[in-house]
């Protein structure tokens, strides 16, 4: 494992440091989303507890008052409308019971007797049931089904805010279940004048839950609620509905208050602002639970939101921290390679104080020391053997190589003086030599020529009445031949003193140089017909006589070939540009050229010859046809060489020549 995580990158042990906050990141993101979901699902079943009881609440005031219907109907065959109307109400709250996807109500028809209610009504409906039969069947279809309406648990802390109301609505559901038993069996003895006293001792059991419930409402409800309930006591159809109740189980004995048709509507509307109290509790429930579930929602959210920012921002900080290690080494790699490569001075910024500082501060360290060598080598290099140089130490490879250096080259540096000025002195016997050489072979080379062209000369003359005509053809070849050695050894020899002797560089205008070439040329532009143009040619620094000469020559090269027939043209233009350096051994660095062009109109060239055109002694046409040396172009070669710069041409055969000559402005 050691091995492994050595082997491994610097960016990926980075990026397993910053993997470990992302993780928890993670799963504390994935843990909060779960438990705010379990939370919002949570609040969704108490949103469906609460509509849920609703139905079930709403389910056993429908079977009440289908009780009253059917009672009456059994009884008296009276209100059979209202029985009509009413079924479909309770049968539309049982589908929505049984549609419900809350386990506890799985299979309820079959045990609360909502299974036999079709069968109850048909027996209504054919007369084959007695009115106590009816009552006692719906009193405990209604008394099972108010079992099912149960409270959530009481420590459960989200439902603190709105557990008073749920006790209340609990409360008014079992306060209406039970007032709708009691007023139901007022009815019955209303109207069947039967068993006054012995129905109000069974109902009287029932009057006392009734009133304990109504007890633990005022313990347990909100005081908003009991605010309500004290005014639907005091100020509606309930409080004559109580105060007939009291009365009866106070004192067992029915007085004439109520007939049985005046008791059921006065019961009906006292009961039926329980019912609106329960159903404004219950809207107030719903609403209160929807805010709570979106509350919880946006907090869910908001929660998401900062941890999903978290993570953004660790994955951003893990990358930022990564990238700035990355490049501070980058930069440290790079100097460290500078140096490898023998470069100093290299540029290390240590901002830190940790390794990576301490590593840019060796690094700089190192960078001094091989200047300080390199500066001592440098002057070494430059015959100074006065600079001190101190080796590192005794393990320093290379400061007591360059001691030795110094050594070796200050000995060795004695003996190439003494070996240079004995050089020297032979260098310029022998340049003087050559200089003897050229001029003797140039006088004794010249002279039998001369002469032979002198002798052909007088014996065509005096001759020529004798002399056959392959005689005369032979002594004009010999003339002609003698002519063009003649033009050899000069240019040979103008050739070979190009670097002899020569002047030393000076500020030269081309302008004039080209009004000497144009004065130089004078006869040939005339009878050629030429035009020659120029216009602002630079001063460069060079040696006039050769430049005269490179320009001449290449002038000349234009008008000798050119078209026949054709008037020659030739256009001089230059321009400065800046290039590199073409002399040997120079720095790469930019330098100024006077980039000069020489276009004609000429005969051209074969492109194949662009580069052997400027050699020596090199011909591209019949010497019959053209007459030359073949050293013209190669002598400019060697003057442009000679000042730094570079020549060559492009052309096409019958396309004319483009020329062109870069020479430094300030060599």
């Amino acid at each position: 494992m050691n091995k492994f995580f050595r082997r491994i990158s610097l960016q990926a042990k980075l990026m397993l440091i910053g993997l470990i906050p992302f993780c928890f990141l993670i799963y504390l993101t994935y843990q909060v989303f779960n438990e705010q979901t379990e939370k919002l699902e949570l609040f969704n079943n108490y949103r469906d507890y609460i509509n849920e009881s609703a139905n079930i609440g709403g389910l056993i005031d429908a079977l009440q008052e289908e009780r009253k219907f059917s009672f009456d109907y059994t009884l008296m065959k009276g209100r059979r409308q209202e029985l009509v109307l009413q079924r479909p109400e309770t049968d539309a709250f049982i589908r929505k019971l049984v549609s419900s996807n809350d386990p506890a109500l799985n299979g309820f028809r079959s045990y609360t007797r909502l299974g036999e209610l079709d069968a109850i009504r048909n027996k209504i409906d054919s007369s084959l049931i007695d009115p106590n039969g009816v009552m006692h069947y719906y009193s405990n279809t209604v008394f099972r089904m108010n079992t099912l309406n149960t409270l959530p648990p009481a420590n459960t802390p989200y439902l603190r805010p709105i557990y008073k109301d749920l006790q209340a609505q609990k409360i008014l559901s079992e306060m209406t279940t039970y007032l709708g038993i009691i007023s139901s069996n007022i009815y019955n003895v209303l109207h069947t004048k039967k068993y006054m006293v012995e129905t109000l001792y069974g109902t009287i059991g029932t009057h006392d839950v009734f009133k304990s419930y109504q007890a633990e409402l005022l313990v347990k409800a909100s005081p908003e609620v009991l605010e309500r309930y004290k005014a639907i006591c005091n100020t509606t159809a309930l409080k004559p509905t109580m105060d007939y109740i009291s009365t009866l189980f106070r004192t067992f004995q029915f007085d004439d208050s109520f007939d049985a048709k005046g008791w059921y509507a006065a019961s009906d509307e006292g009961s039926n602002e329980l019912r609106k109290l329960q159903a404004t509790i219950t809207k107030r429930l719903n609403s209160r639970i929807t805010r709570m579930y979106e509350a919880e929602q946006r907090a869910r959210n908001l929660s998401l939101l900062f941890l999903i920012l978290a993570l953004v921002a660790v994955v951003l900080t893990v990358a930022y921290i990564v990238y700035i290690i990355n490049r501070m080494l980058k930069e440290l790699r790079k100097a460290a390679e500078k140096i490898s490569n023998g470069e100093t001075g290299v540029i290390i910024n240590a901002e830190s104080d940790d390794a990576i500082g301490s590593l840019a501060r060796s690094i700089s360290k190192i960078d001094k020391n091989n200047q300080a060598l390199a500066v001592a080598a440098f002057a070494i290099g430059k015959n100074n053997f006065t600079i001190d140089v101190q080796p590192r130490g005794e393990k320093d490879i290379l400061g007591n190589a360059i001691v030795k250096m110094k050594s070796d080259l200050q000995q060795y540096s004695q003996e190439m003086e003494q070996l240079v000025s004995e050089r020297t002195d032979e260098l310029a016997r022998s340049n003087e030599d050559l200089q003897q050489f050229a001029h003797v072979a140039s006088h004794d080379l010249k002279e039998p020529l001369r002469k032979i062209a002198m002798f052909s000369k007088i014996l065509s003359d005096e001759q020529k009445d004798i002399l056959s005509e392959k005689g005369k053809v032979y002594l004009g070849k010999i003339r002609h031949a003698s002519q063009r050695m003649s033009t050899m050894i000069e240019g040979v020899l103008a050739y070979s003193t190009v670097t002899v002797n020569e002047p030393p560089f000076e500020l030269v205008d081309l302008n004039l140089i080209m009004e000497g070439v144009m004065n130089d040329l004078e006869l040939a532009i005339i009878q050629k017909e030429a035009k020659i143009s120029y216009s602002s040619l630079p001063h460069i620094t060079g040696i006039q006589l050769q430049l005269h000469q490179l320009l001449y020559n290449l002038v000349n090269n234009s008008l000798k070939f050119s078209k026949k027939e054709v008037a020659p043209i030739i256009t001089i233009s230059s321009e400065i540009v800046t290039r590199h350096s073409t002399k040997k051994g120079a720095k790469d660095i930019p330098v100024k050229f006077a980039h000069i062009t020489l276009t004609d109109n000429g005969i051209g060239f074969n492109r194949e010859y662009t580069e052997r055109m400027f050699g020596v002694f090199f011909r591209l046409n019949a010497k019959d046809d053209y007459e030359g040396t073949g050293l013209g172009l190669a002598l400019c070669r060697k003057v442009v060489h000679r000042h730094g710069g570079e020549i060559y041409a492009e052309g096409e055969e019958g396309e004319g020549a483009v020329f062109h000559i870069l020479l430094p402005v300030n060599a």
